[in-house]
């Protein structure tokens, strides 16, 4: 079961191992039973979203989930420690952080 907080890092930039800047963060997930770090949801930037092919549109943002596991840092800016793009996965139905 995963857990939401976002007060803290949310809004902060996310900067790829490129040192792109391709959004924010939007939530914080965290693992109810250790209390650490999952992942987070990312909302993109427009010009992000279309090099990642990720939906998008004039009023509804894209976002993009990150594990855990591919953040190298948590501060004032999010880094990534691998490149946007390597996230992109096909979604799977009925899998946590799959779009509805």
């Amino acid at each position: 079961m995963r857990l939401t907080y976002e007060q803290d890092v949310r809004g902060h930039s996310v900067v790829d191992a490129e040192g792109s800047v391709i959004g924010e963060v939007e939530q914080l997930y965290l693992d109810s039973e250790s209390m650490r770090l999952a992942g987070l949801r990312i909302k993109l930037r427009s010009e992000a979203a279309e090099v990642l092919g990720v939906q998008h549109g004039l009023f509804r943002a894209g976002f993009l989930d990150v594990p855990a596991e591919a953040i190298q840092s948590l501060g004032q800016a999010v880094v990534l420690r691998i490149q946007a793009r390597t996230l992109l996965t096909p979604p799977v139905s009925g899998r946590p952080g799959s779009p509805s």
